[in-house]
């Protein structure tokens, strides 16, 4: 009958030197959910930490010049099954591994990521697949591409200035099926494509954005399509 969903994602990132980058991302989420089951609404919360995602980072392209910069960067991930898969819906059953703070399996991740910057504009470019291993009860592969360009409102000259950039770009995700016991479709592919506004605001080694994501195409499982927004907060901080 309806769902909501919040998640999170705590990350710590190491640089070795200007080319190569450690991280360490955690995810939390909670997510309420109410069923019609048998004519009566039942409720249910699902909660806790994710499953970790290792990333290195490798920045195989990198030209600079004076008011100037830009990169390509390939990244590959390892994901840690830290997170529970055994939590169970409104109705009594278990829920697909989309549904799960965690999913049992290992997995990776491959991506590719460009930018440029200028003094007064970004671009941004990247797109990430990913992939469950092993059989049975595990989240279906999924591939996400963005674009982005941010335009500096109010211009850093140095780090400690406040700095105001207002970025918009497009984002698209694609999932497979998850697959159950039994190696059993979840039925819940889908895709959805749309645009994204984000304001970033920096100031001395701090950065924060708010941005909104509203879908303008989606296909295929209701449940996982049937939204009009999403609100995305982020804080980083840098030492």
């Amino acid at each position: 009958m309806r769902s909501r969903t919040i998640e999170q994602e705590y990350g710590l990132q190491y640089g070795i030197n200007r080319f190569v980058n450690l991280r360490l991302m955690l995810p939390v989420v909670r997510m309420d959910l109410d069923e019609n089951v048998a004519g009566s609404i039942q409720s249910a919360r699902v909660s806790g930490a994710g499953d970790a995602m290792l990333e290195a980072k490798y920045r195989f392209h990198l030209r600079q010049e004076t008011g100037f910069q830009t990169s390509q960067t390939l990244v590959a991930g390892w994901k840690i099954p830290t997170g529970s898969d055994g939590r169970i819906g409104p109705d009594g059953t278990r829920l697909p591994p989309g549904g799960q703070p965690g999913s049992g399996r290992h997995g990776i991740e491959i991506g590719y990521a460009y930018d440029r910057e200028r003094l007064v504009d970004t671009v941004w470019a990247s797109g990430f697949f990913h992939h469950e291993l092993g059989g049975g009860f595990r989240a279906g592969d999924l591939g996400l591409l963005d674009a982005a360009y941010g335009r500096w409102i109010v211009r850093p000259n140095v780090a400690e200035d406040l700095g105001v950039m207002l970025a918009f770009g497009v984002h698209a995700e694609m999932a497979a099926s998850d697959r159950l016991e039994g190696d059993l479709s979840a039925g819940n592919d889908h895709r959805v494509a749309g645009f994204q506004m984000t304001p970033i605001v920096t100031r001395g080694r701090n950065q924060y954005r708010a941005g909104v994501f509203v879908p303008v195409v989606k296909r295929g499982d209701p449940a996982e399509t049937d939204f009009g927004y999403e609100l995305r907060l982020g804080w980083e901080t840098f030492f």
